[in-house]
């Protein structure tokens, strides 16, 4: 640069320097008033405060001051000032460091260390431009104004990235694989099967969401954080199609973070207070989210597009909390199972709104056994199921909870299916059976004998499209899969599921062409996969 370029340009470097000298001031008392933490809005000692604010603003307002009546050591002073900057920015920068990412990282740190580099920065222009006028005319104020936005830019990505982008590692899935014969079982990272969509099987483990590709066993997408545990995660079909809500605990409440199940595109995070969430249920526009047992704590009704809260309902009687026990949703409401023992052993279904939260109707019913109540969502109503032995089924309108028909439970383990029916699959040395049930009318639709499994016991069962499958374990630990029917039970299929042992945890969830089985130890941090 000839030296007639370089005394040009310092009016302009002189002008960002000012500009970035008052934006970092504004932004550093800006961060020390915000939070430092999400979870209760904590903020650095007063001790520490003042030095930041002494290291920084206060002696910068002082160097500028002497600066006006020496300017002959201005370079000296400004020299000092980015000095002060540079401490003032280390002390946040070590400051916000002790942030624990479980409290959230709020928006005060990262705004201060911000603020402070700008500061440190505007002073080095200071003294790269030297004592001088500030430019005289538009243009190069153009060029001040062009350079403070792209600094500002910058400093936004900083900042997010230091409060969230920094704890996220996620991808979102390519093309399908050509479908191919892929060897089962294969082992994942996981501690739930969340639910199988189009083709692709979602796995939750305690650091994230991966999504594998059923034809060829890679994963497609993942959604890991390094700074939360995951309590639990659902599968629901809400307004935008298939979406993965993965539940993360934090300090005071949880992170809910809602994904596109096909590409694991981030559709919402959001934080709300609450307690540890067990279960995600989807009811029309409406993300449920719900506890478990004693101390269950509030559900929370969540818009499913916006992540917006919609509603907080606790669940208590009589002046006293009630454990859940069950849930289950349709498009319009919400039923949630409760023992309650503020006076005596009271079971009871509630029916709330799902877009409001507001009670719509109440069940009770006296039971002799200590069985918890269940309820199963099948079409536009529920059905109750209580007691041991019979276990006695009652179907309820969903909108108004008036009671319909009731008939006696014809298995153990029961699973609605479209059409209004409910699957029921009973061991039995004699003659396992599967038998399906018009809830509104109580009628046996079809029943179908299951040869060969005398000795075995129905451990879980989900439908898709026309299709059940229910998963069985032998008295030897090994695991069938029975697909059948929904129409009449005709048989779809029957396989033997391979385990590494005897497959203490189970799981099993359906799509309209897949079905997949997850095995897990006790306490494992792996889950095995086989799909159909």
């Amino acid at each position: 640069m000839r030296p007639a370029d370089r005394f040009a340009a310092r009016p302009v470097i002189r002008g960002t320097g000012l500009v970035a000298v008052v934006a970092g001031i504004s932004a550093v008392v800006t961060g020390l008033a915000l939070p430092w933490t999400l979870s209760g809005s904590r903020h650095p000692d007063g001790v520490t405060i003042a030095g930041i604010v002494f290291l920084g603003p206060l002696l910068s307002g002082l160097c500028v001051a002497y600066a006006r009546t020496e300017p002959r050591r201005f370079r000296l002073t400004a020299a000092v000032a980015a000095v002060a900057g540079l401490a003032a920015t280390l002390v946040a920068i070590g400051l916000a460091r002790l942030v624990e990412p479980s409290a959230g990282v709020g928006l005060g740190g990262p705004v201060t260390v911000a603020g402070g580099s700008y500061l440190t920065l505007g002073w080095l222009l200071a003294v790269a431009g030297g004592p001088g006028a500030l430019p005289g005319s538009a243009r190069p104020w153009l060029t001040v104004a062009a350079t403070a936005v792209v600094l500002a830019a910058l400093a936004g990505f900083a900042v997010d990235y230091a409060r969230e982008a920094r704890f996220v590692d996620a991808t979102t899935a390519g093309d399908p694989p050509a479908a191919g014969e892929q060897t089962w079982p294969l082992p994942y990272v996981g501690v739930q099967l969340v639910g199988v969509h189009d083709q692709l099987a979602i796995v939750r483990a305690e650091d994230g969401i991966r999504a594998v590709w059923l034809a060829s066993g890679a994963i497609a997408w993942r959604y890991l954080r390094s700074d939360l545990p995951t309590q639990t995660a659902g599968l629901v079909d809400g307004p935008a199609g298939g979406t993965v809500v993965v539940v993360f605990g934090t300090d005071d409440g949880v992170l809910v973070t809602a994904l596109d199940a096909g590409s694991g595109q981030v559709r919402f995070t959001q934080r709300y207070q609450a307690g540890k969430m067990a279960s995600v249920h989807g009811a029309g526009r409406t993300v449920v989210l719900a506890g478990s047992g004693i101390g269950a704590g509030d559900l929370l009704g969540i818009d499913a597009t916006a992540g917006t809260l919609l509603w907080r309902w606790t669940p208590a009687r009589n002046g006293g909390p009630c454990d859940i026990t069950d849930l289950a949703t349709t498009a319009v409401t919400v039923a949630v199972a409760l023992r309650c023992r503020a006076q005596g052993v009271d079971d009871v279904a509630v029916g709330l709104t799902a877009t409001t939260g507001a009670e719509r109707w109440s069940w009770h019913t006296i039971q002799r056994s200590p069985t918890e109540l269940r309820v199963y969502a099948t079409g536009d109503g529920f059905v109750t199921v209580t007691g041991a032995s019979p276990r006695r089924a009652v179907y309820m309108d969903a909108d108004t909870g008036t009671v319909g028909n009731r008939h006696d439970a014809a298995g153990a383990l029961a699973v609605p299916a479209a059409g209004g029916l409910l699957l029921y699959a009973e061991p039995s040395g004699e003659r396992a059976h599967l038998t399906a049930v018009d809830v509104r009318t109580g009628a046996v639709k079809w029943d179908v004998g299951l040869p060969g499994l005398g000795s075995y016991q129905p451990l879980a069962a989900t439908t898709a499209a026309d299709k059940a499958y229910i998963l069985w374990r032998g008295p030897d630990g090994r695991l069938r899969l029975i697909g059948a029917r929904t129409t009449d039970g005709g048989a779809t299929e029957d396989r033997t599921i391979t385990c590494t042992t005897r497959c203490p945890e189970v799981a099993l969830a359906a799509a309209s062409t897949h079905a997949v089985v997850a095995t897990r130890e006790e306490k494992g941090a792996e889950l095995y996969l086989s799909a159909t």
